[in-house]
């Protein structure tokens, strides 16, 4: 059994994602390690929910998603988050997380 809890699971009518976000950053992008864990480094600061929202923008536009369908359920406060997506599934959410790692915005 793997240490690391699985990143990705299988929600009702979407998928839920555990991700480690790092504020602050030059700019977001989000990468998939070679453990299978994500890290999201995030161009905004940890001040009132201001990186919560750039997470929630990034994967809406990289996804293609309407941002009502995605929703920090957990981590709000937290470098940890868990993020429900709905209408899409693990391997639509890998493929445009993937094509964007060498050119994210």
């Amino acid at each position: 059994m793997p240490i690391l809890e699985r990143s990705i699971e299988d929600i009702q009518n979407g998928i839920r994602v555990r991700i480690h976000a790092i504020p602050n950053a030059r700019r977001t992008e989000m990468l998939i390690e070679p453990d299978g864990a994500i890290t999201m480094r995030v161009n905004a600061p940890p001040v009132k929910g201001k990186a919560n929202r750039e997470i929630v923008k990034w994967l809406s536009k990289r996804l293609g998603r309407p941002s009502s369908h995605i929703r920090i359920v957990a981590g709000l406060g937290s470098h940890l988050k868990v993020v429900d997506i709905i209408g899409i599934d693990e391997k639509n959410f890998l493929e445009n997380v993937r094509q964007g790692q060498s050119n994210s915005s």
